[in-house]
């Protein structure tokens, strides 16, 4: 079990590293003004939008009056308003299309404070609710936690997605992994060699092959 624990043990301090780390560079960002700044620029970004839409809203009163103004004063105005209202109408449509295909094509762009915040939360939430309570049933032999941890793999939407986003496995293989060594004692030998080969969570894959070198030595 040592190895086990060792593995457990890395990703702790990775994950601890990892928070601190976060929270250092939120700190600069906050001291140095670039946290407000950036907020200030992806506000204007949006007025930009904004913008568009205003100047097509006027273009369309534009539109709108020169239509009026032909209807009524065909008779007397020499000039042909159809260019005019052509540029009007390409004016308007222009806009539109931009403004439309931004708002279906738009990417997600995370800011760097949203970034920082969302790995720190991410680290602390695999850390509090997997290693540490994995750490603690596993040198307890308590094996009703173990069980709540493997349950909670399958449940907890955050856990499961923090898991996925830190990298540290899929939650529903690394579930499947406990509760094989909750039963251990059955005949799940061949269950736990393919698990093995499915699970990219070291310590987990480290469990599990804890059990295979026992079975072996007492054979």
């Amino acid at each position: 079990m040592e190895k086990v624990f060792k593995e457990i043990e890395k990703r702790i301090k990775r994950l601890e590293a990892e928070i601190e780390l976060a929270e250092k560079r939120l700190e600069l960002l906050e001291e140095t003004g670039a946290a407000h700044k950036y907020q200030i620029w992806e506000k204007r970004k949006s007025y930009s939008e904004y913008y568009l839409i205003f100047i097509a809203i006027w273009m369309i009163m534009g539109l709108m009056l020169l239509l009026y103004i032909k209807n009524k004063y065909a008779q007397r105005i020499p000039l042909s308003l159809t260019p005019y209202i052509i540029l009007a109408f390409v004016l308007i449509i222009l806009p539109l299309i931009y403004v439309v295909w931004k708002f279906m094509y738009k990417e997600e762009i995370e800011s760097p404070l949203e970034y920082l915040s969302k790995r720190e939360k991410n680290a602390r939430i695999v850390l509090n609710a997997f290693y540490l309570p994995l750490k603690e049933a596993l040198e307890n032999e308590n094996e009703e936690k173990l069980r709540r941890i493997a349950d909670n793999l399958l449940t907890s939407e955050g856990l499961a997605r923090a898991i996925e986003e830190e990298n540290e496995g899929d939650p529903k293989v690394m579930a499947y992994a406990i509760y094989l060594y909750l039963n251990r004692d059955k005949d799940v030998k061949d269950e736990i060699e393919e698990t093995v080969k499915l699970l990219r969570n070291k310590p987990l894959k480290a469990l599990l092959s804890f059990l295979l070198e026992k079975d072996r030595e007492t054979l």
